[in-house]
């Protein structure tokens, strides 16, 4: 390619096509759209200076020797970086003038006597531009020479090659694929975007998570029905600045009828921002992507909501304390700002979610009308420690009038957190009593949680009955120091296996070991040891079964005392077995 006539150029293009080559050179920097005028700073590479200190480039179309005023504007952008207080957190170290005329001795010299000696100041002349313009000759192509229609034109053909349910008329399969293999090359062109396309038949692969592929900023899919052939495009952005140059814009409207759950769905996205999923044929428009992808959009949903790496803000890790009247702490827990939005009405939305997964809270704030509305979501608890699930569900029975909440950044004192009395609930709401229930039935399994190494896990507590729920009862009573008595039914026995010359003596007790065990979901929790004592033990029977004596026991009055096992405990009287 030959030598660019840079003096021939219109003063919009050299600019476009010198910050490109910036953009492309440096793919992590970012062009600065003006608000107040651009405080002195085209283009900012941040950490890209020495020691981790910022870059910023002053980009002009000057292709001939400076004029006096060309000057002042240069000098006059140095200053406002300097002194716009937008830019007082950069660290700048090198600025960067870019412009398609090298210097002569006296330019430079100019340059360099600007003021601000800490700083370096770099000037790419015509000599840099066009090693730039032969090293991303794609850039020239695109913005002098008319490549983006050809693009554009390009992969409309791509995407009819691969959607054709059968061969053109009169091309054989040998001549698609060259005609495929000519049209990517003339894809891969493209200055702004890589165009990656798969082919196949059957199930298409999975959809990309976020952030698997790095500068991926789209994917589709073309997939015939019943199995057929599948096509799919990753359009990814060869810079930062692609997507400011070429942008992915969606234009449309929706259609929902008045006191709809959808009309409300809008209006909250509206308010705050909260994220929606539009009913099948409620959305009309037009996408509009790079390469000629897009089009009409017709019978589809559409999702609007906060991509996974969006601004949580500063420290979203947080500690939430319940507070009393007094100021005294009464439970914390951790949590995470995974979400937070505002709405184009000025409303905003804070989504925290506990650490372990217990529960999530949604904070919506009309700012205008000073009003807030909080929501608890609960997660699935199945198979979380139970200790963990109790300490946060307690936590929320305390969430209410009077007590209050104070907030403040983990790993900090909390006494530096923000007190907030309005985010508690009213005391009679009825998810405190649900709460309570809840509380009730797992609160055994935390004194058993107490007894062993083993992390006991929250079983799905639909399927918790009120038997599981006695039975975690009298194990956590034994283990708490507690004798519990009970009596088999009439007619019934203590079935134990022993040794054949045991004996019973019927005015003593008996203290029989046994394992002590909880059941709680699939899990089986050995406890250690508990007693069966038997007050003037009777043997109804005594039976030989694969070379063990089964004992058939009872009392008097058919009791049985359960107590937790003491190895240092030994009775003068009574015998153990």
């Amino acid at each position: 390619m030959g030598s660019v006539e840079w003096t021939r150029l219109e003063g919009g293009q050299v600019e476009a096509v010198v910050a490109m080559f910036v953009n492309r050179e440096r793919p992590e920097s970012v062009r600065i759209t003006p608000s107040k005028g651009d405080g002195g700073v085209d283009i900012l590479d941040r950490g890209a200076g020495p020691d981790g200190t910022d870059v910023v480039y002053q980009v002009k179309r000057y292709t001939e020797k400076l004029t006096a005023k060309q000057e002042r504007d240069i000098k006059g952008s140095l200053n406002r970086l300097m002194s716009d207080d937008r830019w007082k957190s950069l660290s700048v170290r090198e600025w960067r003038l870019v412009t398609p005329w090298d210097p002569t001795p006296e330019a430079e010299d100019w340059l360099q006597g600007l003021g601000y000696p800490d700083i370096r100041k770099i000037w790419h002349g015509l000599t840099w531009a066009d090693q730039q313009a032969a090293k991303y000759d794609d850039v020239i192509d695109y913005y002098l020479h008319g490549g983006r229609a050809l693009i554009e034109t390009t992969h409309a053909q791509v995407m009819t090659l691969v959607g054709a349910e059968k061969l053109p008329e009169g091309l054989s399969v040998q001549e698609v694929q060259r005609r495929l293999h000519d049209a990517l090359q003339v894809l891969d062109h493209d200055p702004h975007y890589r165009y990656e396309h798969r082919f196949g038949e059957g199930d298409p692969p999975p959809y990309p998570r976020q952030g698997e592929r790095p500068g991926m900023v789209m994917h589709t899919q073309l997939i015939e029905p019943d199995g057929g052939r599948w096509s799919t495009v990753d359009i990814i952005a060869r810079c930062a600045a692609s997507v400011q140059e070429r942008p992915i814009t969606i234009q449309g409207a929706f259609t929902a009828e008045p006191g709809s759950e959808f009309a409300g769905q809008l209006d909250a996205w509206f308010t705050y921002g909260a994220p929606f999923t539009s009913p099948e044929g409620a959305f009309t428009g037009e996408l509009a992507a790079p390469g000629g992808i897009g089009g009409a959009l017709e019978g589809g949903t559409l999702w609007v909501g906060p991509t996974e790496d969006h601004d949580l803000g500063q420290n979203p890790d947080l500690h939430v304390e319940v507070l009393d009247p007094a100021g005294v702490s009464l439970a914390g827990v951790d949590v995470r700002r995974v979400e937070r939005t505002e709405g184009l009405r000025g409303g905003i939305r804070v989504v925290l979610e506990e650490i372990h997964g217990v529960f999530t809270t949604e904070d919506r704030v009309d700012l205008p009308d000073r009003r807030l509305n909080r929501t608890l979501r609960f997660g699935d608890w199945s198979g979380k420690p139970v200790a963990t699930v109790y300490a946060s569900l307690h936590f929320l029975s305390l969430l209410h009038r009077p007590n209050k909440i104070r907030v403040s950044v983990r790993n900090t004192p909390p006494s530096r957190g923000v007190v907030d009395s309005d985010g508690v609930f009213d005391p009679d709401h009825d998810i405190f009593e649900w709460l309570e229930a809840i509380l009730q039935m797992l609160e055994p399994l935390t004194r058993l949680q107490e007894h062993t190494s083993t992390p006991i896990r929250t079983p799905d507590l639909e399927g918790v009955t009120q038997k599981d729920m006695a039975g975690w009862q009298r194990v956590a009573a034994v283990l708490d120091g507690d004798e519990i008595t009970g009596t088999h039914p009439e007619g019934h026995a203590l079935m134990v296996v022993l040794g054949s010359d045991v004996t019973f003596d019927e005015s003593q007790p008996a203290r029989i070991l046994l394992p002590l065990t909880a059941k709680v979901g699939g899990q089986s929790i050995d406890l250690g040891q508990c007693e069966a004592v038997l007050d003037s033990p009777k043997v109804l029977d005594r039976r030989l079964e694969g070379g063990q004596v089964t004992h058939a026991l009872t009392t008097p009055d058919r009791t049985i005392r359960w107590r937790r096992h003491d190895p240092t405990d030994v009775e003068e009287a009574g015998s153990d077995v």
